[in-house]
This record gives C-alpha cells, structure tokens and sequence, in this order.
C-alpha cells in the first residue's frame, strides 16, 4: 500500500458498491424514469440503457485496448468488470434524474437544453471527480496517466482529467435525456427512437475524449491516449 492509499475499509466499500449499487439501484432508478416518462417503458429503457452500453464499450477499450487504467477487485477480465456499464451507468442515471428533477418534463428550446447540458456537467463533473479520487486512493482502480508517472497525488492526478472529461460526459447526457423528453414522448418514428440512442451514446462516449484530448495536447503535446503503464511500473 503507497502513501495514496486509504486502509482497505475504503476499498471494502468499493467492492461492495460495486455490486448492491446495480442491484438495488437499477430498478430504482428504472422506476423513477418510467414514472417521470409517462410511464413509458421504451424511453425509460433508452435513458438508462444507454449509459450502461456506451460506458461499457468505453472502459472497455480503455482498459483492454489502450491500457489507461485497470479495476483491482473481483471479478474482472484484464482489469475490466464484466458488469462496469450497469454500475456507472445505474449511477449516472440517478444523478441526472436528481438533476432534471428541476426542470419540467418534456420543455424543449435552447435554454432548456443549456439547463440540462449544465446541470449534468456540475453533477457528473463533482461526484465522478470525487470517486475516482477516493478509488484511486484505496487501490480500488489504477491509472496509468502521464501525471501519475510524474509522481502526482492522486487528487492531482485525477483533477487534471475529471473536470473535462467527466464535465462532458455529463453534458452530453443531459442533452441526450432532454432530447428524449422532447422527441419521444410524442408519437415518433422508430427512426427517431434509435437516433437519439445512438447519437446520444456515441456523443456521450466521443465528444468527452475529444476535448479532453485537445486540452492534453495543449498541456503536454501528446495524446491523452498515451499509457504510461509500462513506465510507472518500472518506477
């Protein structure tokens, strides 16, 4: 254990989290949306599965293809939860319910959408800032970045992406669950269905890597897709 790390009681929690949060959680939060959405099965299924596909894929790449990190817990495959989408996923969801909560159903216009696009940038950007904090802390997740092999602490560390990247994660799910509001809760296409869906996932998964790889490369001059795994493991 470094001097980053808490005793494993915080890791502990983790573990545990990582399990009750999908299966206590989920269907919370599945009935809040379908609530929310005039009890509409469909759109209450497109706000939550979204996430859990597109951050599954997301981390998944992360982890097995480029390397930018790893989960330390059980079960996991190179690193990689099989369940990651559905814990992140149940988690954000909740948050942007909380989030929307303070605007009507259904209001379209571009306030709405900044409404949205705000509100779920604070959330997202706060919490997931705090979590990877304290995960990285406990040894729960390791990351491989250049400000770790530069001996950054862990606050450091996760504070030079967190703001960005999980600012626009939050943003653009924002917009995709306003989006759904306002488009599919009218007689719509099935066109109309599986383009907020796809648009929205790929938004929430592309858009956030993109600036967050345009603000690493004004800082450093190189990729934020560059792992410094096998440099911090010789350290």
């Amino acid at each position: 254990m470094t001097s980053e790390q808490r005793p494993s009681g915080l890791k502990t929690f983790y573990a545990v989290y990582q399990f009750v949060v999908p299966l206590t959680m989920f269907p919370l939060a599945y009935w809040l949306w379908w609530q929310r959405l005039g009890q509409d099965h469909a759109v209450a299924s497109l706000v939550l599965f979204v996430p859990v596909v597109f951050y599954q894929l997301f981390v998944m790449i992360g982890i097995v293809r480029l390397r930018l990190w790893r989960i330390n817990t059980w079960p996991t495959i190179n690193g990689f939860r099989p369940h990651h989408g559905f814990v992140l996923g149940t988690a954000s969801a909740l948050l942007i319910y909380v989030t929307m909560r303070m605007t009507p159903v259904g209001v379209g216009g571009p306030a709405a959408f900044l409404t949205s696009a705000f509100l779920g940038a604070s959330v997202f950007g706060l919490w997931n800032w705090w979590y990877e904090t304290y995960a990285i802390k406990s040894g729960f997740i390791s990351i491989f970045t250049r400000r770790v092999a530069e001996g950054a602490s862990a606050e450091e560390a996760v504070t030079d992406y967190a703001p960005i990247l999980f600012g626009s994660m939050g943003a653009c799910y924002g917009i995709t669950v306003r989006a759904a509001e306002v488009l599919l809760l009218e007689p719509h296409s099935s066109l109309t269905f599986w383009s907020v869906a796809i648009i929205g996932g790929l938004a929430m998964t592309l858009i956030p890597t993109a600036l967050y790889d345009v603000v690493h490369r004004r800082r450093y001059g190189e990729s934020c897709l560059r792992s410094y795994k096998d440099v911090i493991a010789s350290q």
